[in-house]
């Protein structure tokens, strides 16, 4: 009886170890704070990639278009479907690269990181300590 409860014991922490893995994953889908944004973060290009989803509802169409690049003639494309960081790479618990702001038209140097179980922290900098984190939070 004693080996029967032992191996239930084994299995039920295997089960929560590998529920409690799933949720401290950096793939899904995330809100950010400004806007109702939604961004799907994916591994692509051998590294972290996050492509916009969505925005919020009732957006005007022009919020719809990345309007503030600083490249005119890309202010016509449309920020759905855009990816604001491809190809992440790992960096001792958070992923660094770059990531572009469609809401300035900037790309800044990028650190992501999971802070807790449903909480990405994102840092972007245009040079140490001139940085602004945004922490969004985990949709599914």
């Amino acid at each position: 009886m004693r080996k029967v409860w032992m191996a239930g014991a084994a299995l039920l922490m295997a089960a929560g170890a590998g529920g409690a893995a799933e949720q401290a994953s950096p793939y899904g889908t995330w809100r950010t704070p400004e806007r109702g944004g939604l961004v799907e973060v994916s591994q692509c290009d051998g590294g972290l990639c996050g492509k916009i989803l969505g925005g919020a509802p009732g957006a005007a169409p022009e919020d719809r278009l990345d309007r503030n690049n600083k490249n005119p003639a890309l202010r016509g494309r449309p920020l759905l479907g855009m990816y604001i960081f491809r190809g992440l790479k790992p960096a001792g618990g958070s992923w660094k690269g770059s990531i572009y702001n469609p809401n300035d038209g900037g790309t800044y140097s990028a650190t992501v990181s999971l802070k807790a179980p449903g909480t990405l922290e994102v840092k972007g900098c245009v040079v140490w300590p001139l940085c602004k984190t945004q922490v969004w939070a985990k949709v599914k």
